[in-house]
């Protein structure tokens, strides 16, 4: 490699890494608040209200920080203790006599709607404000995408890969390692280098992404073990009960064949 080859790969490679080294503070910068509450939760167990928060829903590849998740989750809790019942049509309702205080507020307030709303579903009791209120406290301060940084990062290898070669071939320098020292090559050498420098960039999360990973599998092993002893034709009940009022037919109807 000549000296002005050098010059020139290094320096749009320089460039290449000064965008990626942007990106990375940017995130730094404006995931401070979000790694102080990580660092804070570190040695304590997530508590599976929150948990749910962020899961959004039972299964994997949900959008996080869904509030009805998190009253679905609150209402197997409640039944999981034994201070509320549900039947098959998802109706909710507290035992008789069974009326006892909530160290949990949010349970506590949960359990005070439930004595006042008998026979309420997960979907009406959300359309309490105070309810909803006390459940937002639960609700990690985390953001539900990664954000936009692939993009940019991807544009800077593209851009990176073809400026480089037209440089280099304006400059009438030949390709690194061809025989051929004709400076023309630059125009098809920039596709394997874009490639190359593109594998690079796509490191970074979509930008739908869930962030914080590990934050995630500590969610679902909170989630996994505080509901453990529940059977599942309760858990089926709740989810009847937390979906919308036109679904709840079918449900009832598959699981009455079933």
């Amino acid at each position: 490699m000549s000296g002005a080859t050098a010059w020139i790969v290094g320096g749009w490679l320089l460039g290449f890494g000064a965008v990626h080294a942007g990106l990375y503070a940017a995130w730094w910068r404006r995931t401070r608040h979000e790694r102080k509450f990580l660092r804070g939760i570190r040695a304590a167990d997530v508590e599976p209200i929150q948990a749910a928060w962020w899961l959004g829903a039972s299964w994997e590849g949900a959008s996080a920080q869904q509030e009805k998740y998190a009253a679905e989750v609150a209402v197997r809790l409640l039944i999981l203790a034994g201070d509320a019942e549900i039947d098959r049509d998802g109706r909710i309702t507290v035992p008789h006599r069974r009326f006892r205080g909530q160290k949990d507020p949010v349970l506590a307030a949960l359990m005070r709607l439930v004595h006042l709303h008998k026979g309420a579903t997960v979907d009406v009791l959300l359309t309490d404000p105070r309810f909803r209120k006390v459940l937002q406290t639960r609700r990690a301060p985390l953001r539900s995408r990664f954000g936009s940084y692939r993009f940019p990062a991807l544009t800077a290898a593209f851009v990176t890969a073809f400026g480089m070669s037209m440089h280099a071939m304006i400059m009438r320098c030949a390709v690194p390692g061809l025989p051929d020292r004709d400076p023309g090559w630059w125009a098809m050498a920039w596709m394997p280098l874009w490639a190359v420098l593109a594998a690079v960039s796509a490191i970074w999360p979509q930008e739908p992404a869930r962030p914080w990973p590990r934050f995630t599998r500590r969610c679902r092993t909170a989630v996994t073990r505080a509901l453990a002893g529940q059977s599942p034709d309760t858990r089926f009940r709740v989810s009847i009960s937390a979906s919308d009022p036109s679904d709840r037919r079918p449900f009832m109807n598959s699981r009455e064949t079933g």
